[in-house]
C-alpha cells in the first residue's frame, strides 16, 4: 500500500515548482470548503444552527449559481425543436440554470450555491492560460466525466464548465474521499491537530507549470468505481467521515492546466521507478495500437533515460513512484505528472507483480502495443454504465423513446402552425 508522505508528495503543488521549466503552464488555486461540500454533494453553507439531521444524504447534482452568466453549453438554436424539451424544459432549467436571468447573492437558490469569487479567479485564470484549459484537483483530472462535455474532452473554457466536469467525476470523488483514507498509515486525526499539506508559492502559482491538456490525467490513477468501494472498514464505518474530511485542515486546489488541441496519445509514456532506478516504460494508452509507435520507441527511449537521469530523479525524493512524460515531435520531453507506486496506479501494460521483481540494474523495459489485435481493454471510466445499456427498459431506452415521442409532438405542431 502507498504511504501517506509518497502520496502528498505527488500532489501537482508540491512537485511543480521543481519542473516547471520541464512541463505546460499551469495555474493553482486555492478551494475554499464550502466548493468542497458542494462537489461532495453537502449543503455548501450548511446552516450552523440546524441540526445534523436536516444536512443528512446528497443533494440533487445541480451547477452553481452563476455570477457571470456564462453556461457550459451554447445557447439553443432557435430554428430547431428545442432538445431541452426532449427531456424536460422546467428540470432542465434548473439544472443547467437561467441564462436569461442575472445572479442575485439576496435571493440565491440554497440548492444551487454561488461561488462569485471562485468564479472570477477561475475565469480569468483560463483567460491567462489562452482561453481553455483542463482542470484537476490535487491528484486528479476528471477525464471520467468527459462524456458530458460537448466535444467529448476535459477541455475547459469557464467556470461553469470546471465545475460540471468536477462535480460529475469519480475520480475527484476519491481525491476527496478516498486518496489519504487508503494510505496505510493514514491517522484521522482531530481538526485541530492535522497537518495540512504543504502550500504553494503565490508567485509561483500565478502562471505555474503543469501538464498536457486532454490525456495522460490519473485517479491516482483508476478512475473506476472501485476506488471508492475499496475503502478501508475502519474508514467506512466512521460515522463523522462524510464531514470531517472537508473540515479536517487539509486543503485541497484546483489546478488549470493550459489546453494543447494538437497533442497526440501515442506520444505519452508512463515510467516506473523503483528504488530511485527507472525499470519499466509503458505506452500510457494500451486500449489502441499506433503503428508509428514500435519503431518510433527505439528512438523514444535513450531520450526518456536521459530525462529522468538529468530532470527527474535529482529532484524527486521518493524511492518508488511512476511519472507520465510527453515526447514531442522535435525529440523534447516534457513531464506529465507524477502518481505513487502501486495503490490506484494504473500498471498499463505491465502488472504490478512484474514491477516488483523489477531490481536495480536490470535493463530497463519498455513495452508498447506490437500489433493491432494485442491491446488491452481500455478503462471503464469513459461514460456511466446506463449509457452503455441498451437493452430494453434501459435508461437509454427510456430516453430515446420520450424524446422521439416529444420530437414528433414538436414537428407536428410545426405542421399545423404552417
Amino acid at each position: 500500500m502507498v504511504l501517506l508522505e509518497e502520496l502528498l508528495r505527488c500532489q501537482i503543488q508540491e512537485w511543480y515548482p521543481a519542473f516547471r521549466r520541464h512541463t505546460i503552464p499551469t495555474a493553482i488555486l486555492p478551494l475554499p470548503p464550502a466548493f468542497l461540500r458542494y462537489l461532495a454533494g453537502k449543503t455548501a453553507y450548511p446552516n450552523p444552527d440546524a441540526s445534523n439531521s436536516d444536512s443528512e444524504g446528497f443533494l440533487p447534482f445541480l451547477l452553481p449559481a452563476l455570477a457571470s452568466g456564462r453556461t457550459p453549453f451554447p445557447p439553443i438554436d432557435a430554428h430547431l425543436p428545442d432538445p431541452v424539451s426532449l427531456l424536460d424544459r422546467d428540470n432542465s432549467d434548473f439544472f443547467f440554470g437561467y441564462p436569461d436571468c442575472d445572479y442575485d447573492e439576496d435571493h440565491a437558490d440554497p440548492l444551487r450555491p454561488a461561488f462569485p469569487e471562485l468564479e472570477a479567479a477561475v475565469d480569468a485564470a483560463i483567460a491567462d492560460l489562452g482561453g481553455a484549459a483542463l482542470p484537476k484537483l490535487n491528484w486528479s483530472a476528471p477525464k471520467d466525466a468527459a462524456f458530458m462535455a460537448a466535444d467529448g474532452t476535459a477541455r475547459c473554457a469557464c467556470f461553469a464548465e470546471v465545475a460540471m466536469l468536477l462535480r460529475s467525476s469519480d475520480c475527484v470523488a476519491h481525491d476527496l474521499v478516498s486518496a489519504r483514507s487508503s494510505c496505510q498509515d493514514f491517522v484521522r486525526r482531530p481538526p485541530k491537530d492535522v497537518r495540512p499539506n504543504a502550500q504553494p508559492n503565490d508567485e509561483e502559482n500565478s502562471d505555474g507549470a503543469g501538464s498536457k491538456s486532454g490525456a495522460g490525467e490519473n485517479c491516482s490513477d483508476g478512475g473506476e468505481q472501485s476506488a471508492l468501494d475499496d475503502a478501508p472498514e475502519e474508514d467506512a464505518g466512521h460515522e463523522s467521515d462524510e464531514e470531517t474530511w472537508v473540515d479536517d485542515g487539509f486543503q485541497y486546489y484546483l489546478a488549470l492546466r493550459k489546453w494543447y488541441p494538437g497533442l497526440r496519445p501515442e506520444s505519452e509514456f508512463r515510467c516506473f521507478v523503483k528504488g530511485r532506478s527507472l525499470v519499466g516504460v509503458s505506452q500510457r494508452d494500451p486500449s489502441a495500437y499506433y503503428p508509428s509507435l514500435p519503431g518510433w520507441s527505439a528512438e523514444v527511449q535513450p531520450r526518456i533515460e536521459d530525462f529522468f537521469d538529468d530532470v527527474v530523479e535529482p529532484q524527486f525524493a521518493s524511492e518508488n513512484y511512476t511519472f507520465d512524460v510527453y515526447v514531442r515531435a522535435d525529440g523534447r520531453v516534457k513531464l506529465i505528472d507524477f502518481n505513487p507506486w502501486g495503490g490506484y496506479t494504473l500498471p498499463l501494460m505491465f502488472t504490478w507483480e512484474e514491477l516488483e521483481q523489477k531490481q536495480a540494474g536490470d535493463e530497463l523495459e519498455f513495452r508498447v502495443v506490437m500489433q493491432q489485435g494485442a491491446v488491452r481493454p481500455g478503462l471503464m471510466t469513459a461514460v456511466p454504465y446506463d449509457m452503455l445499456d441498451w437493452g430494453e427498459g434501459s435508461g437509454w431506452d427510456v430516453f430515446l423513446k420520450k424524446a422521439d415521442s416529444e420530437l414528433n409532438r414538436q414537428l407536428a405542431s410545426l405542421d399545423g402552425d404552417s
